[in-house]
């Protein structure tokens, strides 16, 4: 067997290294990119020796498996979305010691984010794990960002159908690949930002499949939030849209796509898609507002189509209500001092809304902002929440 240099070695051996945590709480952020922090990942791999073994032994199964899975129902997206996507799989220490099978817990990022932020991964899981803190789950982390950045798990002509993804390619992949409890009382949803607005929309859409749910930081509109939000909250954000609107019209689909994918506010653009698809429009959404004698003229009924996106849940809450009480456990966690004030007032605004409706439900507010405290809230409330709803046998 070749031997290596020993300056090799060194380096080889200090590449392999890498290396985060309260809050108080109380019942009654847009979600920009989050930059996420170094993931440990435990794969297999062989090791490497000076000298032959004299024996061969089988490598040990990865504790975080990254998987490429089919994606049918995002074909025929016309920013052309692959139809296969990468899954990140946390499989707990005694997996591959037995038959047993395990509750799971879907975790959506937000927006330009495609990993749980400030969680190590299998690291902080374990430790929770080994201190008895919760019981061993397996947990799926879904990359939500697609071709403009975000997705908002919904369905669209647009970006593809990112609800039916994960209600039936994603979930179902894992049913079929993995040993769960194969029922929704085992099955959770969580997110952040975005992916919190994701977990409230689908576990409220689909109680057949999630059985409980916690939002951090939600997308949540109250009355006004759509024109309190960043998308509309000052006048220079609406001129940038109309005149990329303007640049945008006579070109073909290939630089159309470009100029969106370098849109200075991504974030409008991928919500514009999500919520207000229009293929024939050279932005491929409606826009709500156009320029008219040095002010903005409101088309009322595209600004509804944006605001049922994040809003509407005064209409919603009474729709899904017989779903949501079928929820082991609802939770919205929130930051007081989330640098996008519209969050706290929409996340106060679902708490009337369900309480007033007799759901139950919790709504958690704490001294802290809208991504900083991010991982600790996963590793001290979201994960323990689940052990404790979720059905484990």
């Amino acid at each position: 067997m070749r031997r290596w240099p020993a300056w090799i070695v060194l380096v080889l051996l200090f590449g392999a290294c890498g290396g985060e945590p309260a809050a108080t709480t109380g019942t009654t952020a847009a979600l920009l990119t989050t930059t996420a922090l170094p993931v440990t990942s435990t794969t297999t791999a062989a090791s490497s020796s000076t000298t032959a073994p004299s024996t061969t032994t089988a490598p040990p199964p990865a504790r975080v498996e990254e998987v490429e899975i089919p994606a049918p129902s995002l074909a025929g997206s016309l920013v052309g979305e692959p139809t296969t996507r990468i899954i990140r799989v946390y499989l707990p220490p005694s997996y591959a010691s037995g038959e047993r099978a395990y509750p799971v817990v879907l975790y959506l990022p937000g927006f330009s984010s495609g990993d749980m932020y400030r969680v190590r991964l299998p690291n902080d899981i374990d430790a929770l794990i080994e201190a008895g803190r919760i019981a061993e789950l397996i947990l799926v982390v879904v990359d939500g960002r697609g071709v403009l950045g975000g997705s908002f798990y919904v369905d669209s002509p647009v970006t593809g159908n990112w609800e039916q993804y994960l209600v039936d390619d994603v979930v179902g992949y894992v049913e079929a690949h993995y040993r769960t409890l194969g029922r929704p009382e085992s099955w959770g949803i969580c997110g952040h930002s975005m992916g919190g607005f994701g977990a409230w929309n689908l576990a409220m859409r689909h109680p057949e499949v999630f059985g409980a749910v916690y939002a951090l930081s939600p997308g949540l509109f109250d009355r006004d939030g759509l024109a309190e939000s960043q998308m509309f909250a000052e006048a220079r954000t609406v001129e940038g849209m109309l005149a990329l609107r303007g640049r945008l019209s006579g070109l073909g689909p290939g630089e159309v796509l470009a100029e969106l994918r370098s849109a200075p506010d991504r974030f409008t653009v991928a919500y514009g898609v999500a919520f207000a698809p229009n293929p024939a429009d050279p932005l491929l959404f409606d826009y709500p507002l156009a320029a008219a004698d040095g002010e903005f003229e409101r088309d009322e009924a595209v600004w509804g189509r944006w605001e049922s996106g994040f809003g509407g849940l005064a209409a919603e809450v009474p729709e899904y209500a017989g779903n949501l009480r079928r929820l082991s456990g609802i939770v919205v966690d929130y930051g007081r001092w989330d640098e996008y004030r519209w969050i706290p007032k929409g996340c106060a605004y679902l708490d009337e809304l369900l309480t007033a409706e007799g759901i139950a439900h919790q709504v958690v507010a704490y001294d802290g902002y809208h991504s900083g405290s991010l991982g600790e809230r996963i590793r001290e409330h979201v994960l323990p929440f689940f052990s404790t709803v979720l059905a484990a046998g």
